[in-house]
C-alpha cells in the first residue's frame, strides 16, 4: 500500500512537470520571436538608425537562430521587416 501512495505521488509529480513544460516551452518560444521588435526599437531611433551600435553583437547573437529561419523564407522576411518597422514606429 505505502509503495502504490508513493509511485502515484511520483507519477503526480512527474505529470505536472510535463505539462508546465508543455505550457512553458511554446510561451517562452513566443515570446523570443516577439521580443526582437522591442529590442531592435530600444537600440534605434524611429528611422532606423542606430542609437546604441556597442549592443548590435549581442543582439545579433542572441536572435541569430531567428535571423536563419527568417532568412530562409521571403514571406518570414517581410513579415519581420513589417513587425520590426512597426516597434521602430512606437519608440
Amino acid at each position: 500500500m505505502k509503495d502504490t501512495v508513493l509511485v502515484s505521488m511520483s507519477e503526480n509529480k512527474r505529470s505536472k512537470l510535463i505539462r508546465f513544460l508543455g505550457y512553458s516551452i511554446p510561451i517562452l518560444l513566443v515570446v523570443y520571436v516577439l521580443s526582437i521588435g522591442p529590442a531592435v526599437a530600444l537600440i534605434s531611433d524611429s528611422n532606423g538608425v542606430l542609437t546604441h551600435p556597442e549592443y548590435v553583437s549581442q543582439l545579433e547573437s542572441f536572435y541569430a537562430p531567428l535571423g536563419y529561419v527568417v532568412d530562409s523564407n521571403d514571406s518570414l522576411e517581410y513579415l519581420a521587416g513589417q513587425y520590426i518597422a512597426f516597434w521602430l514606429q512606437r519608440f
